[in-house]
């Protein structure tokens, strides 16, 4: 788990939203990138310009696949014709 801070109200209202809806998130703080499920948000009043402690699950993501195509057998449904 990785616990990132951010002073952006913008960016912990989209990670609640993730974390609510169930789907990762994406940070991106001084040019480093957070990716994966939001576990917690909380705001820190204790400082005076306020500021979040996002808690992150990181997830790897899945390269795209490239030169993958459907075989024509798997699409026809004539050809799993009982005999």
């Amino acid at each position: 788990m990785q616990t990132v801070e951010t002073t952006s109200s913008v960016e912990a209202r989209r990670c609640r939203r993730a974390q609510y809806c169930g789907r990762a998130a994406e940070l991106s703080l001084n040019g480093s990138r957070f990716f994966g499920m939001v576990r917690s948000v909380q705001e820190d009043r204790s400082r005076s310009p306020k500021r979040w402690l996002v808690t992150i699950v990181p997830t790897v993501e899945k390269p795209p696949l490239v030169g993958w195509r459907y075989s024509l057998r798997s699409l026809d449904v004539n050809s799993r014709r009982l005999k």
